[in-house]
C-alpha cells in the first residue's frame, strides 16, 4: 500500500458547488490507498486542525469578519469590504469570497473527518484502543464544522461519508438539511460519542490544549445545548442539559482560571492547559505564513488594519485588568502619545493577540482560544439561571470567579439576590467583556436575539441598521447569504436579507 505523505490541510479539497461536492478531488487520499498505521493516522488527524485555519486565515481573522454585525469589533482602515458587515447588510459582490472561504473550509473539515472515520473503522492495522482517540477527534471536528455552518448559514447540506454522495440521512439528492435535524441527529450524537472516545487531555504532550480532549467535547456540547435553547430552535429544555454538561467539567475536568488574564495569550505560555481546554496554537510550521493568527491592529496609521475595537464597546467596558490588556488606546505618532480619539480610525487597537515586540504586523504566533475554562463557568451560570428560573449559589460562585480574576484577584462579587432576568443580564454582559474579540459575541447576540438591542449603543452601526430597514424583529440578518455557486449549482433558495 502507498504510504501517506500529505495531510488534509494541504491536499487541495475543494467543495465549491454541487458538482464538486459529489466528486473526489484527485489529490485526496482515500481509504483504499492509505496504510492506516498510527504514524499516518496522526498525520491525518493533525491535518484536521490545519484545515481549521487554512485558506487565507479561515478560522481566524475571517471568523471575526463573519461576526462583525456584533458590537465589540469593527473594521479598521481597510474598510471598503467591511462597511456592509458593520451595517448588518452583506454586499454580495464585495463579500462573496469571505463567506465562501468559510463554507469551503468547514466542508473540507467535514470531508477529512469522514474519511478518517471510514478508514479507521475499516482498518485492521490498529487495535481498537489505538483507534479511539483519533475517532474521537474526527467525530468532534465533524460536529464542530456542522455547528459553525448551521450558525452561519442555517439549513445546510450535512454529510457523514467522505464521497459526499448522500447526505447524512441517506438522501442521494443534495439538499439543505434542517437545522433541527443537524443538531439532533448529527452534532449532538457525534459529540456524545467523542466524549466517550477522547482522552482526558489532548494527545500532544507539550501542548495538550492543541488537540481535543473529552473535556473539549463536553464544552462544545454545553455550547450546543445552550444554542439549541436559544434562537432559532428555542427549545428551552436544553438549558438544563447545558447546565449539567458544564457542571461535569467544573466538577471533574481539573481546569482552573490562570491568575492573570493577559497570560492566556502569551506565546511563551500558549500551550498551558490550566485554562485553555482547546485552542489553536499558531505556528508557521503548520501552514507557512498562514499559520500565524491575524487579528491585531497594527500600530502604523497607514497599516492594513482590518479590525479595531469598537469605540462604544470600549467606553462601556469596566475598568479592570482585562480592559488594560485588551485595548491599545494611545499610539506613538511623531514621538508623541496620541489618543485613539484623535486618529483617523477613532477606535482603540486590538491588543490581546499581539506578539510582545510591538505591533508592526497584524500577524502573531500566539493562540486562538476555542474553549477555555472561563467559558464553561459562564455557560453554567447562564444555563442554570435559565433552567431553574433563578440563580443558585453555585452559579454566583462561577461568575464571581471570573469577575475576581478580572480585578487582579480582588473580590468583586455580583450583587446578591438578583432575579432571573437581572442575573441573565449580568452574565450576558460578563461574557461580552471576558470574550472580547474571541468571535463569540455574534453567536451570543444571535442565540439570545439581542443583535438589534446591542447595536443601539453604536451610532455608526445603528445608522446602517436604520438605513437598511433592519428592525428589532427582523431575523433575516442573523444568517449569512449562501455562496452564490451553491445557489446556482444546487438550486438552493438563497437566505433572505
Amino acid at each position: 500500500m502507498k504510504k501517506l505523505i500529505i495531510t488534509f490541510g494541504i491536499s487541495g479539497i475543494l467543495l465549491t458547488g454541487c458538482v464538486d461536492l459529489l466528486q473526489e478531488p484527485l489529490s485526496f487520499p482515500t481509504p483504499e490507498n492509505i496504510e492506516y498505521t498510527e504514524e499516518n493516522v496522526t498525520s491525518l488527524a493533525n491535518g484536521l486542525y490545519t484545515s481549521l485555519w487554512g485558506g487565507n486565515y479561515a478560522y481566524n481573522c475571517r471568523t471575526i469578519l463573519m461576526g462583525l454585525g456584533a458590537d465589540d469589533v469593527s473594521c479598521g482602515s481597510y474598510t471598503k469590504r467591511g462597511v456592509h458587515w458593520d451595517q448588518l447588510h452583506v454586499d454580495m459582490a464585495s463579500m462573496e469570497n469571505d463567506f465562501m472561504t468559510m463554507w469551503d473550509n468547514m466542508y473540507k473539515l467535514i470531508q477529512g473527518s469522514n474519511q478518517l472515520i471510514e478508514g479507521l473503522t475499516a482498518t485492521s492495522s490498529m487495535t481498537e484502543e489505538e483507534k479511539k482517540q483519533y475517532l474521537g477527534e474526527a467525530y468532534f471536528m465533524r460536529a464542530f464544522a456542522h455547528f459553525n455552518l448551521v450558525r452561519w448559514f442555517g439549513d445546510v447540506p450535512a454529510f457523514t461519508d467522505s464521497q459526499c454522495a448522500t447526505d447524512f440521512l441517506g438522501n442521494s439528492t443534495i439538499t439543505r438539511n434542517s437545522v433541527e435535524d443537524i443538531y439532533k441527529k448529527l452534532i449532538v450524537p457525534d459529540l456524545q460519542l467523542a466524549e466517550t472516545l477522547l482522552p482526558n487531555r489532548g494527545r500532544v504532550s507539550d501542548a495538550p490544549n492543541s488537540t481535543v480532549s473529552k473535556w473539549a467535547a463536553k464544552a462544545c456540547l454545553a455550547e450546543v445545548y445552550l444554542t439549541m435553547a436559544g434562537w432559532p430552535l428555542k427549545q428551552t429544555q436544553y438549558y438544563a442539559d447545558a447546565r449539567d454538561k458544564a457542571f461535569e467539567i467544573i466538577e471533574d475536568g481539573g481546569y482552573d482560571l490562570v491568575d492573570h488574564y493577559e497570560d492566556l495569550w502569551k506565546e511563551a505560555t500558549k500551550s498551558d492547559d490550566k485554562e485553555h481546554i482547546f485552542a489553536l496554537n499558531h505556528s508557521t510550521d503548520m501552514y507557512s505564513n498562514y499559520g500565524k493568527s491575524y487579528y491585531i491592529t497594527e500600530e502604523s496609521t497607514s497599516a492594513w488594519s482590518d479590525y479595531v475595537a469598537d469605540s462604544c464597546f470600549y467606553e462601556r467596558y469596566p475598568e479592570d485588568e482585562r480592559k488594560e490588556f485588551n485595548f491599545i488606546d494611545e499610539f506613538i505618532i511623531n514621538r508623541r502619545k496620541v489618543s485613539f480619539k484623535n486618529t483617523t480610525m477613532r477606535s482603540p487597537a486590538i491588543n490581546k493577540y499581539r506578539d510582545y515586540g510591538g505591533v508592526n504586523s497584524a500577524q502573531s504566533l500566539g493562540i486562538t482560544p476555542i474553549y477555555r475554562y472561563a467559558d464553561v463557568l459562564l455557560m453554567y451560570a447562564e444555563a442554570q439561571n435559565k433552567a431553574d428560573h433563578g440563580p443558585n449559589t453555585f452559579a454566583y460562585e462561577q461568575i464571581n470567579k471570573v469577575r475576581k480574576r478580572a480585578m487582579g484577584g480582588i473580590d468583586n462579587p455580583l450583587t446578591p439576590n438578583l432575579d432571573e432576568e437581572e442575573f441573565d443580564k449580568a452574565v450576558f454582559d460578563e461574557r461580552g467583556w471576558e470574550f472580547f474579540c474571541e468571535f463569540k459575541r455574534w453567536f451570543q447576540l444571535v442565540r439570545t436575539e439581542k443583535v438589534w438591542d446591542a447595536n443601539q449603543f453604536t451610532p455608526r452601526i445603528k445608522e446602517g441598521i436604520d438605513s437598511y430597514g433592519v428592525t428589532k424583529d427582523n431575523r433575516n440578518v442573523y444568517l449569512m447569504p449562501l455562496p452564490s455557486e451553491e445557489v446556482q449549482s444546487c438550486g438552493f433558495t438563497q437566505n433572505p436579507r
